[in-house]
């Protein structure tokens, strides 16, 4: 709207110049008697008006087509318009038929619409009565399965019943299968005890009549064996062991039979020796074999064995033990106090793990020669005092014997 008048003023103003500039023009061409294009004054000037006249048509159109695309499109797109008005009236003609078309396709669709409620109608009351007869199942099936909850409850605390009955059942057959078992090993053991019972009776007879080959608790051999490996290695080595020993029985009797069974361990006892020995880490074992009872010649010799680690415990020229001894020491008992040094070194090397004599209780001994020696050198260094040492002579194992150098060594 505001273009509009901005418009109409601009060409109100102009064209009121215009107008002004030809009145002006055109007195002066009658005032001076102008000729243009050879005409005489008054065309001349009937000329200059008809040309204001044309400017002013000029000009408007020229602002009115600047300021109005409206104004423009008028002028100069006329056909244009006609044009697209020709296609928007075909467009128009298309919508109606198509519109007429969707009409009649509506038309039949609310006639469908109208079968297909129809059709739901009856439809919702068939489902009513269906709905209906769900109900009544509903109620069937509610009451089924209560009834179906009672019997499960019931069933719950018959399986629990039987739960513990075949539980009860189970434990009882286990502690039978138990109980045989402890049966089957103690009418093992009660054999074994009779048959010990009859070799100690026997022993007993012999003792008082024969010589005694073995006394209980002597040891009638060592032996280090390999722990560590399978049931079958550990049952060979210690079956040499054993028929090592049985020869030497037979050697030490003078028996030529070399298939004469001279020695007598429990089934149980070997058994179990063999499987300790394979369950225990791999290493080396000390094997000790003992005399079970006093065996008298000509009986079976009925002996255990023990299973000991088989550890370093001196090395060669290690110290075992040292005492001190004043010259008022030595002065008295020379002898007496070599013996006691020499219990010292007993006691010592059995608390550090050497396995003692099981008769004698002793771990080694000296030969005569060098207990004379020692107590030589004991009287001779008795003015000044001196130390005692005795070192291992070799490297000493759990099994010993410990053999030993006897050190003098007098004070400064």
């Amino acid at each position: 709207m505001e273009s509009g008048w901005l418009m109409l003023v601009v060409l109100a103003v102009m064209g009121g110049i215009i107008a002004y500039l030809g009145d002006k023009i055109g007195s002066k061409v009658g005032k001076r008697k102008i000729k243009l294009f050879g005409l005489r004054p008054k065309y001349t000037s009937v000329v200059v008006t008809i040309m204001t006249g044309i400017s002013i048509a000029v000009v408007t159109l020229g602002v009115m087509s600047v300021l109005s695309e409206n104004a423009r499109v008028a002028l100069f797109g006329m056909n244009k318009l006609r044009q697209q008005q020709q296609v928007l009236e075909a467009q128009r003609d298309k919508l109606l038929q198509e519109a007429d078309k969707l009409a009649e396709e509506m038309q039949e669709k609310n006639e469908r619409l109208a079968d297909n409620e129809k059709v739901l109608a009856s439809q919702e009351a068939q489902l009513d009565g269906a709905n209906e007869q769900l109900r009544l199942t509903m109620l069937d099936l509610d009451q089924v399965q209560a009834a179906r909850d009672d019997a499960a409850n019931q069933l719950s605390i018959v399986q629990v019943a039987f739960d513990e009955a075949n539980a009860d059942l189970t434990t009882a057959r286990s502690e039978i299968e138990e109980l045989e078992r402890t049966k089957a090993g103690l009418t093992k053991t009660v054999a074994a005890l009779d048959e010990r019972n009859r070799l100690l009776n026997r022993s007993v007879v012999t003792v008082r009549e024969g010589t005694v080959l073995f006394r209980v608790g002597e040891v009638l051999s060592s032996a280090v064996l390999d722990s560590g490996k399978d049931e079958a290695q550990t049952r060979t080595q210690l079956s040499n062991v054993m028929a090592n020993i049985n020869t030497m029985i037979r050697v030490r009797l003078k028996i030529e039979d070399e298939k004469a069974v001279l020695l007598y361990i429990s089934p149980d006892e070997f058994n179990q020796t063999v499987h300790d020995l394979s369950q225990a880490p791999p290493g080396k074992k000390l094997i000790r074999v003992t005399a079970a009872g006093n065996i008298i010649v000509g009986e079976p010799a009925l002996v255990h064995v023990n299973v000991y680690d088989n550890n370093l415990i001196y090395r060669k020229g290690q110290i075992v033990y040292s005492e001190h001894f004043t010259g008022e020491e030595l002065a008295g008992n020379a002898e007496l106090h070599l013996l006691h040094f020499l219990h010292n070194v007993n006691r010592c090397a059995q608390s550090d793990g050497i396995l003692p004599d099981p008769l004698s209780g002793n771990v080694g001994s000296l030969t005569a020669v060098e207990m004379f020696d020692v107590i030589a050198k004991l009287k001779a260094y008795s003015s000044t005092g001196l130390t005692l040492r005795a070192a291992a002579a070799q490297n000493v194992y759990t099994a010993g014997p410990l053999k030993i150098d006897v050190r003098v060594e007098p004070d400064r």
